[in-house]
Formats: structure tokens, sequence, C-alpha cells
């Protein structure tokens, strides 16, 4: 059981880019700051460049190939929010993988339900910021998402009649505020950021590639710290073995003293066999400043980052940019 190697494929792009708009309605006047003292922040100075980052965005979808199962269900969501709760330079993106028998109802409910949230506990949290005229400190903003996540598992075991039991989701989701940029993980699904970096070629004439650089770590059960808590809380992690007692795939959350549930990541919403050992969907958020070099983003499920390279997956995208 738990998350199986054949994943259908999600990918969601966003394009980060100038927007010369003088258009301000709804929208704060002072940029997103990482001071622990907002009351000293200086207000945002006009810059049209990072004004509104996302031009514009884009998203396709394919069920995974499993050829024992061609009748494969499709579990994945996507949540789209350009100019949350009408402030036109703040959007909200993110990408649900299902898994288990009952993994698209669960991505589904995530998706509805995170996106409710998010765009109330934000919009709130600016609302206030403009009120009292003062500068929303990026801690505040970190909050309301764990928040927001927090509330999605309340619902999730509470009010949404899945059997959770041996299905659930992963949810990769990044914040757009200006040219700052949140990203929220639970699982293995990723957030890839396309840069235009330099380098210097033959005869030291400048050249240009554009890489990838992850927004997330990928939440695997034999990562250290994320093994280290599986472990103290009764469960085990190992691959699934061949009959010669060779490891196959990847590494996978167990209870100590039966094979249940087998799940291939260590954070997800639902999987309550899996959360009596450890898992759980406390998402990890990370921030960054966008730069000029800053193309586009990339958020997909791990259907796609576990065939195609960070780097790879900019390149295939960027002639499309």
């Amino acid at each position: 059981m738990g998350n199986y190697h054949q994943q259908p494929k999600k990918q969601l792009s966003t394009k980060a880019g100038s927007n010369p708009s003088h258009n301000v309605r709804a929208s704060i006047s002072k940029e997103v700051t990482t001071s622990s003292n907002p009351q000293t922040v200086q207000p945002r100075q006009t810059s049209k460049k990072f004004d509104n980052c996302v031009t514009k965005f884009a998203f396709a979808t394919k069920t995974g190939y499993s050829p024992k199962n061609p009748n494969k269900v499709n579990q994945d969501s996507f949540l789209v929010l350009p100019h949350l709760g009408e402030y036109r330079r703040t959007h909200f993106f993110a990408v649900a993988d299902g898994h288990g028998v009952n993994g698209k109802p669960v991505s589904e409910y995530v998706k509805t339900v995170l996106a409710k949230e998010v765009e109330h506990s934000i919009k709130y949290t600016f609302d206030q910021a403009k009120i009292n005229q003062r500068v929303v400190d990026s801690t505040e903003v970190k909050e309301q998402l764990e928040k927001s996540f927090g509330r999605v598992t309340e619902g999730l075991i509470s009010q949404s009649g899945i059997n959770l039991r041996f299905s659930g989701s992963t949810c990769v989701s990044v914040l757009i505020v200006g040219n700052k940029v949140f990203c929220a993980n639970v699982g293995d699904s990723r957030a890839t950021l396309a840069r235009r970096k330099e380098f210097a070629g033959p005869n030291g004439v400048t050249q240009y590639k554009i890489i990838g650089i992850p927004l997330n770590r990928d939440h695997k059960a034999d990562e250290p710290d994320e093994q280290a808590r599986i472990l103290q809380n009764g469960g085990r992690v190992a691959a699934y073995r061949d009959m010669q007692g060779n490891p196959l795939g990847p590494a996978r959350v167990w209870h100590l003293n039966e094979d249940i549930p087998g799940l291939a990541m260590s954070r997800s919403f639902g999987d309550q066999a899996a959360s009596e050992v450890g898992v759980n969907s406390n998402p990890e958020i990370t921030e960054m400043n966008l730069v000029e070099a800053d193309k586009f983003l990339i958020l997909a499920s791990d259907g796609v980052w576990e065939f195609i390279s960070n780097d790879q997956a900019v390149n295939i995208v960027m002639p499309h940019y």
C-alpha cells in the first residue's frame, strides 16, 4: 500500500516577469519584509520591475503509465489563486498528489479547503496591516500558512468523511507576494525555480544557462531527521525486498511489527495508519526573494521528479517561456 512507483504526473508553471501596470486597487503599499521589527522598516521603494512578478500561469496533468492497471485514476489536483484576496501582487499555487484507494477525494479536499483557508488568512493579515498602516512581517505569513495547513488536516479527519486509513495526499504550494516567494510543502512533490545563470565560456566570453533551484526538500522516509522521528514513534523505515532479500524501490514507512502501510514519504495529509508511527502533515516552509534572473516556477508531483531532474525540467519548459 502507500505511494506506488507509477504516479500521475502533475505540472503547474508560473512565469515571472515585469508588470508595469499602475492599478493598485486592493494592494498594500509596502513590501513583505523579513525584519523582526516591522515598525522600523521603511516603505518599499517604487519599482516597476518587481511590482507583480507573475505574468501568466499554465498547468498540465496526465495519468502515470501502469501496465498492470490500465484503468488507473489520476489522483492529482491543482490549485490556482491569482490575485489572492484581490491583492493583485499576491498569488497562490499548489499541487496535491493523492495516493491510496481514496487518494483522489483526499487531494480534492486538500485543494478545496486549503484554497479557502489560505485566501481567508492571508487576506485578513494584509487587511489588518493596511488598517494599521504597517508592514507585514514574513513571520506572520509563515504562521498563517502553517495554520491553514493545520486546519486542512483537522477538517480532513473530522469532517471529510473519507476513509483515511491507507489513503492520503502530498501538497506543495507557493505564495508569491511581490518579489518574495514562500514555499509550503508536505510530502514529496516539489517546486523548482528556473534561474538564468551566467558563466565564463571559451576565451572568457560570458555565456548563460538555465538552472533549476528546488524551493523545498522531498519528505522521503530515509531523510535522517524524518527517519529519526518515525523510529521515535515506534515505526521502521525499509524498502520492499525481493525474493533474495535485496531492497527494491524507495524507503517506506512501516509499523514496527506489521507490514503496513508501506508509505513512500514521511509527511502527508491523511494516511492514519502511517500517522500512528510519526508521519505528519506539518508543512516545511521556506522563503526567498526573486531576482531579475528568475524566469518561472514549476510545481509538480513526484511522477515528474522521479524521472526528470530540476535542470532538465526547467530546460524543457524554457522554450515555451
